[in-house]
């Protein structure tokens, strides 16, 4: 095989593993975050990372660096205080290197007592991801945008949300 090939090869095979790793990390991300799982969360993210949540009322949340990644954790509900599931769909990846831009659609569903769960928020993950030093894709920026919230999800009985 010509050596232009064998090099054309492995830049496939490489792409081919830094998606499939990036895809990984928007895995781990919700399961993580769902069950309070915070070492596994934390480790989504770079240690410079900038986090930002922007929802429908023009209001945004920002949280920065490890410290931030955590305090967002604590904040946010998890299981088995409530068992809702974030979910990161159709992700489109642009590699740049040892940098990518992902676009995924974001859904969270949550439960209802006694009837069937509902869709609590959908929008946009916006991620800036980096290959660090340790060869993992992490997410260097993250901005939520939420697009539509259930507006009736504050009068579930006993359900008072934290982020």
């Amino acid at each position: 095989m010509p050596e232009d090939d064998i090099a054309a090869l492995k830049a496939r095979l490489q792409a081919l593993e830094d998606r499939n790793a990036i895809i990984d990390t928007l895995t781990q991300y919700g399961q993580a975050l769902d069950y309070g799982d915070f070492d596994r969360l934390v480790d989504c993210f770079t240690e410079d990372a900038i986090r930002e949540t922007k929802r429908l009322d023009g209001s945004v949340n920002r949280w920065e660096g490890k410290d931030g990644t955590i305090d967002f954790a604590t904040r946010h509900s998890h299981a088995p205080e409530l068992y809702h599931k974030h979910l990161a769909l159709n992700p489109r990846i642009e590699l740049h290197g040892d940098t990518a831009t992902v676009v995924s659609y974001m859904f969270r569903f949550d439960p209802r007592d006694g009837e069937p769960s509902f869709i609590w928020g959908m929008g946009r993950y916006l991620d800036t991801m980096r290959r660090d030093s340790d060869g993992r894709w992490r997410i260097f920026r993250r901005v939520s945008e939420i697009e539509d919230q259930w507006p009736g999800r504050f009068a579930l009985k006993g359900y008072e949300p934290k982020a």
